[in-house]
């Protein structure tokens, strides 16, 4: 990896990290929470990078805004999509043990606990996203202060209370 003179990551090094074409999210780590947790804290890294990049450069310059907008933005959509289709598969599995236990033994209630736990932890990583994404947008907004979002960016944010 390079870094610029002042050993931070490059605008580009952050938006590859905000992308994480590398990490696939799939079923098996949803239901395997010690990766799921992994990943989601490797995922989350890109706002520590940015977080310290901003406090380290020069953000008055309107490019330099929006280019680290762009990137914050970026890991906020993919986050929230790793998130969510993990909540998925999590209702989805619980619905098959739950049609295939019936009134069944004490196992079936066993895995189906076991599941809803998994699944009320995932969902609460909702929450932990929402102090992620208010401390790094908190940092942007006094490094950037006149950068204006975009309406769809609000949005956004904003149907997270729904």
């Amino acid at each position: 990896m390079s870094y610029s003179d002042k050993g931070l990551a490059t605008l580009g090094e952050l938006e590859a990290k905000a992308r994480a074409d590398d990490i696939e999210m799939s079923a098996r780590m949803c239901l395997d929470m010690s990766r799921f947790k992994a990943v989601v804290k490797q995922l989350r890294r890109v706002d520590d990078n940015i977080i310290l990049r901003m406090n380290n450069t020069n953000t008055a310059a309107a490019g330099e805004c929006l280019a680290l907008f762009q990137i914050l933005q970026t890991a906020y959509r993919r986050r929230e999509h790793d998130i969510g289709m993990c909540l998925g598969v999590l209702e989805r599995r619980i619905s098959d043990v739950e049609e295939a236990s019936g009134s069944g033994g004490s196992g079936g209630r066993a895995k189906i606990f076991s599941l809803k736990t998994q699944r009320d932890w995932v969902a609460s990583e909702r929450g932990v996203e929402d102090i992620v994404r208010r401390r790094s947008l908190d940092v942007f907004k006094s490094r950037c202060q006149f950068f204006e979002f975009p309406p769809e960016f609000d949005d956004f944010l904003n149907r997270r209370g729904e």
